[in-house]
């Protein structure tokens, strides 16, 4: 499956837990096609609030590191295209994918994408573990990382767990458990950008970050 569709790896900082009333101050990405890496693509955003002191102290990025950076709004075009015709996939896809739609939301974009979960795939392949955070699959799997929760860093470890398992488990095995987790749409992999007299959100519950 790694092969054969295209896949957008993606996490982001924020400046707290709801999509709603937080906002995004970084992302990063890297895009798969046929199972190689083709694009990668980070970014500090200025989210137009306070960086929460117990946000700067997780993460680093303090106020003034997003004073001078982009706002959502200016890299939203050059952003969305990266997701197209590509499978969402981050840890607790739902929280990320909340807030990336709720901020193409306030553009007026409509956000839909198929989205695999790296938590869940996780949790189906390696079932003998009862913990999956991202903190413990690189303490388990013991990958390299520069710099923990920061955007681009933590998206390189889920490539990495990607490819991981392709050599772990039989092909067949990671395409069972990959289907068995893939979210999917409507328009499965398709990005809508409608006019705003169009625009669909739909609400994806509760967000967990």
């Amino acid at each position: 499956m790694l092969n054969e569709r295209n896949f957008t790896i993606v996490d982001i900082e924020t400046t707290g837990g709801s999509p709603f009333f937080s906002r995004i101050i970084e992302v990063g990405l890297l895009r798969i096609e046929h199972g190689e890496v083709v694009e990668e693509f980070q970014t500090l955003v200025n989210p137009g609030q306070e960086i929460p002191e117990f946000i700067t102290k997780m993460t680093g990025i303090q106020d003034k590191d997003v004073a001078i950076a982009p706002t959502f709004a200016e890299i939203a075009d050059d952003l969305i295209s990266k997701f197209e015709d590509a499978v969402f996939v981050a840890h607790n896809a739902n929280f990320d994918y909340g807030f990336i739609k709720e901020e193409f939301r306030r553009l007026n974009y409509g956000f839909v994408t198929d989205r695999l979960c790296t938590v869940r795939l996780s949790r189906a392949l390696y079932k003998e573990h009862k913990r999956h955070n991202l903190s413990e699959l690189i303490e388990r799997f013991q990958f390299k990382i520069a710099n923990r929760h920061r955007a681009f860093d933590d998206a390189k470890v889920l490539w990495d767990f990607l490819q991981l398992i392709h050599k772990q488990f039989e092909p067949a095995v990671v395409e069972k458990a990959m289907k068995q987790v893939l979210t999917k749409h409507r328009n499965p992999s398709k990005i809508k950008v409608l006019p705003s007299s169009e625009l669909i959100y739909e609400d994806d519950g509760t967000l967990n970050s």
